[in-house]
């Protein structure tokens, strides 16, 4: 069986862990307050990496990792994308495994995909999401836009935000499109990092725009329960890690209907305030990411505003020690052994926590979470709510 995700605490058997292009990726730069800082952030990560191989490994979970092109260079990208492709570093980003099926919208790194394929052995239980649409393409739209229509990169990078088109051509967009959900829905899919199956519930966040009736299909037998907020990444807010306990932020969701009775660890924020100097950095880049040791390297900041802004994302809004990998009921990876709270609910549920480092999770704004993808845990779908007759759907934030 290539895919059995039922909750997030059976023991861990197969496991996709991300991967990253080596310090070489960027020895052509010519500027050496920018190519170091890239080439030790590149070295660290993937010693970083290794290092959680080994420990998946020793926990008897086979690994398998995403494929990255030794061979290639940041210049390689220069006259075709601006900024860079995302790297294979967090597959959980655009996939969902989903009891004996894997979800994937195909719109990650290829590396991704291909290690994907590899194992799945030409696609058993492997799906595509058959949502993208044809409006989508570049060609169509050369073929239909009106005059005086922007082109169809401004479209991409604009649509999430309407004012910045004119009301009529806004209409025209609409119409072509038929709606706009089908042109936002490629960012908004169900994957594992925002979608959570717990036995018999499904957890998601109201960013997830596709249709109730498609979301039945792609969780059949099951109650899906929406939850009021709209982040992208619920991974990163709450985590069940084992039945009656889960890591939480504050006043991230009513417990008490979506979990009732279980016992809740409110964790507090990244605590900006042990790492002041992230604040000097902040004013460069937005609160976006953050790398110990370069805040006053302002070369270092616009190369990475300009280029990489697909691989940086807002660790602000993160909480890293809720973003853990349970390996099983007693063991669960979390990146700090320092958070005496964390500590003390785990000592509480009987769980022991395994310290896998890393360092440039403000740099990648992903956690443990993040840069794994589960495949295969022991068990098999269960009602951990069997009182409960029909699914939640708390109202969104903004409502």
């Amino acid at each position: 069986m290539k895919y059995n995700i039922w909750n997030k605490w059976d023991p861990l058997k197969v496991c996709m862990l991300g991967n990253n292009w080596g310090s070489e990726f960027f020895e052509n730069i010519a500027d050496d307050s920018i190519r170091s800082p890239m080439q030790r952030i590149a070295n660290e990560t993937l010693e970083e990496l290794s290092y959680f191989e080994e420990v998946l490994k020793d926990f008897g979970c086979e690994v398998i990792r995403t494929k990255v092109d030794n061979k290639d260079r940041i210049e390689n990208y220069s006259d075709q994308y601006f900024p860079v492709p995302r790297n294979a570093l967090q597959p959980r980003d655009n996939q969902l495994v989903c009891g004996n099926k894997l979800y994937s919208n195909n719109y990650d790194n290829p590396g991704i995909m291909s290690a994907l394929t590899e194992y799945s052995n030409d696609y058993e239980g492997l799906f595509i999401f058959d949502i993208h649409t044809s409006k989508l393409d570049r060609k169509r739209w050369n073929a239909v836009a009106g005059a005086d229509w922007p082109s169809f990169d401004y479209f991409l990078e604009n649509r999430h935000n309407v004012s910045n088109f004119e009301d009529t051509i806004w209409e025209e967009i609409l119409t072509f499109g038929n709606s706009f959900e089908d042109w936002n829905v490629v960012r908004h899919l169900p994957t594992s990092a925002n979608s959570f199956l717990i036995g018999n519930d499904v957890y998601m966040s109201h960013a997830v725009d596709l249709p109730m009736s498609r979301l039945q299909e792609i969780f059949p037998d099951t109650r899906i329960n929406m939850l009021a907020h709209g982040h992208t990444h619920t991974d990163g807010c709450f985590h069940p890690i084992k039945p009656g306990a889960i890591l939480s932020l504050h006043d991230f969701q009513n417990y008490e209907n979506t979990f009732p009775g279980w016992d809740v660890c409110y964790l507090e924020g990244e605590s900006w305030t042990k790492v002041r100097k992230f604040h000097h950095t902040k004013k460069q880049n937005f609160g976006n990411w953050w790398v110990p040791g370069e805040e006053d390297n302002d070369k270092f900041s616009k190369f990475v505003n300009d280029w990489l802004d697909n691989w940086v994302g807002y660790v602000e809004e993160s909480v890293f020690d809720v973003n853990v990998l349970v390996l099983d009921e007693h063991h669960v990876c979390v990146n700090s052994l320092q958070n005496e709270q964390l500590n003390a609910f785990l000592k509480k549920h009987k769980m022991e926590a395994i310290h896998i480092p890393w360092k440039h999770r403000y740099f990648w704004d992903g956690g443990l979470h993040c840069i794994t993808l589960d495949l295969v845990r022991e068990g098999q779908k269960q009602d951990y709510f069997p009182n409960r007759k029909e699914p939640i759907m708390e109202a969104h934030l903004s409502d």
